[in-house]
């Protein structure tokens, strides 16, 4: 499956960065946001194997030299590098994170155990009501404990990995520059 995308810019720069100065709220083409943020937020919503990506940029004729398409798919490929620098650092900080939260909470699961037995066998504590409540406490204090860390490493880790796959699907992605096409007034005025 491949996305096909047509972006009309003002400016190659507007791949990168959004110009409010050029940006035209009633051209059904302007986008309203830098271009790349625009094919992520289409590319990232895909599970395991996003699709190929093939993007059409038409700029002003007067902003396009003979190397334009060339520079503009060296910097896309620059700047998802960058982006995917990024998103490793992300995951491999989230994963000691968790995996350092995990410990601390196994820490807190087996000192519940260890109270918990105590409370079982201990002569203070002589009410039963009042030992399966103190239970009870711990048993949840256990569960709170060990909430945050698994829920991470079951499922949280997704969102990072969706976005690692839409990096690598930008930075592969076809790239062509074009000219704008004339407008139907252009067309009239300029007698085409």
């Amino acid at each position: 499956m491949t996305l096909d995308f047509d972006l009309h810019l003002q400016d190659p720069k507007e791949m990168f960065v959004f110009d409010p100065v050029t940006y035209d709220p009633f051209d059904d083409n302007a986008l309203g946001e830098p271009a790349l943020d625009y094919l992520l937020a289409r590319v990232i919503g895909f599970w395991f194997r996003p699709p190929k990506v093939r993007v059409r940029v038409f700029l002003p004729k007067s902003r396009i030299g003979r190397d334009t398409q060339a520079k503009m798919r060296r910097a896309m490929q620059s700047f998802c590098d960058d982006l995917l620098v990024e998103n490793r650092r992300e995951r491999v900080e989230f994963m000691i994170n968790n995996a350092m939260f995990l410990a601390l909470a196994l820490v807190v699961l087996l000192l519940i155990v260890f109270v918990q037995g105590q409370f079982e066998a201990a002569e203070w504590v002589g009410d039963s009501l009042l030992r399966r409540t103190l239970s009870y406490g711990l048993d949840v204090l256990a569960w709170v404990a060990l909430w945050t860390p698994v829920s991470a490493i079951l499922l949280d880790w997704f969102p990072l990995f969706r976005r690692y796959q839409a990096y690598r699907t930008l930075k592969a992605m076809d790239l062509s520059v074009h000219p704008e096409p004339l407008t139907q007034l252009e067309r009239q005025t300029y007698g085409q």
